[in-house]
């Protein structure tokens, strides 16, 4: 088998590319040794392509694209060797390898019946010349075999690839959408986080205020948020820099697109969103307000626990007037809102909600959505849209 997968990657449909030899020798290596249960998208992303253990395999695709290359290839290889002995395919469900041994048609063929003058019992074992007619019979019917295998294989596989190829560019116009106006504008992307520190007196264990720059620390949700931009970034192949919101200067601003996370433990989230129309409240009462309908708010229920009631998030993505730079906010009432904004902003899933609702003309507008999460026993749901705003 291994001699059959040296052969393929040595042939011009794999010999120029580093990407899918690669990804085919994995595979092939893997289940030959009886780990074939081992072979999953992440695992692959990790193992051949260097990715992060946490990496969304969502909006990194390199895994299921490489494999319909593959796919295609081997399609293309067997085109032009139908003679090969054994053929190698992945699954189309699946990244696991198939092994198909082409058995000799001419030892395979009833041949029970005359053929050339000659009758055959079963089990009899008779040589026959390479040129008889036998077996040349028997090789046309091979070839004809392998031509109609090796056409099933390439309409399967470019079928296979076009779906996958529709989903993806489908699954990843959303989140396009939302980030090709923020990467790559200018320098690394800065990623400003906000800072709490233990309250005993607090109703929720912890306290936020202007100058947390000393035994400061990140709530797990909120590490949770950055990580995910972080990790899309990564995928895009940009830059990026991780700071806390403490240390983070308007300069700083001007230069980079900046993500802003958290809300009230985060004064540039507070500062920045001020003016436009949802924005939070500076007063003591954590709230989002919408300053075109004032009676409107959206808070939680002070009466219960905060594990027990739902958190609300604000998501805006804007260009800064005063900075010039796109800046995206990613800021919950509390950490479960943050999370919530954060899981909305890298979901596929979530942003085509988000186009149904709006329409598809937004990629170089800013926008503001405002988002509620249901908190169950310290367990947050699924983030729901509560109101938008383009401009």
């Amino acid at each position: 088998m291994r001699e059959s997968m040296e052969k393929i990657l040595a042939s011009n449909q794999f010999c120029n590319s580093k990407r899918y030899p690669a990804l085919l020798r994995y595979v092939v290596d893997l289940a030959l040794s009886g780990n074939g249960d081992q072979i999953k998208e992440r695992t692959v992303g990790i193992e051949v392509f260097g990715r992060a253990p946490d990496y969304d395999t969502n909006t990194d695709t390199v895994v299921r694209y490489t494999a319909g290359e593959v796919r295609k290839r081997l399609a293309l290889f067997y085109q032009a060797a139908p003679d090969a002995p054994v053929q190698i395919s992945l699954s189309a469900r699946s990244y696991l390898p198939e092994f198909h041994r082409l058995a000799d048609i001419a030892g395979t063929e009833d041949l029970s019946t005359p053929h050339n003058g000659i009758e055959l019992e079963a089990g009899d074992h008779v040589s026959l010349p390479s040129d008889s007619a036998v077996v040349r019979h028997a090789r046309r019917l091979r070839r004809n075999k392998i031509f109609v295998l090796v056409l099933c294989m390439a309409f399967g596989a470019s079928s296979v690839l076009g779906v996958l190829w529709t989903r993806k560019e489908h699954r990843s116009q959303s989140i396009n959408r939302f980030w090709s106006p923020v990467i790559g504008t200018r320098g690394p992307v800065l990623i400003s986080a906000g800072s709490i520190m233990f309250s005993t007196d607090s109703k929720i264990g912890s306290q936020i205020g202007d100058n947390l720059q000393d035994n400061s620390y990140l709530s797990f949700e909120n590490g949770l948020a950055m990580g995910r931009v972080a990790a899309l970034v990564n995928a895009r192949n940009a830059d990026y820099r991780i700071q806390s919101a403490s240390e983070t200067t308007l300069a700083q601003i001007r230069e980079s697109p900046t993500v802003l996370v958290g809300a009230y433990n985060n004064l540039w989230s507070q500062r920045l969103l001020t003016p436009l129309r949802f924005h939070f409240n500076v007063r003591s009462d954590e709230a989002i307000l919408d300053s075109l309908h004032p009676e409107k708010r959206w808070a939680r229920d002070a009466s219960k626990p905060f594990t027990q009631t739902p958190d609300y998030a604000i998501v805006a993505r804007f260009r800064n007037p005063s900075t010039d730079s796109f800046v995206v906010a990613v800021a919950g009432l509390q950490r479960f809102g943050t999370d919530a904004a954060s899981r909305f902003i890298v979901s596929p899933r979530l942003l085509d909600t988000f186009n149904k609702q709006v329409g598809y003309n937004w990629t170089d507008k800013n926008i503001e959505v405002v988002l509620r999460v249901d908190v169950m026993d310290g367990k947050a749901g699924a983030p729901i849209i509560e109101a938008t705003h383009i401009w």
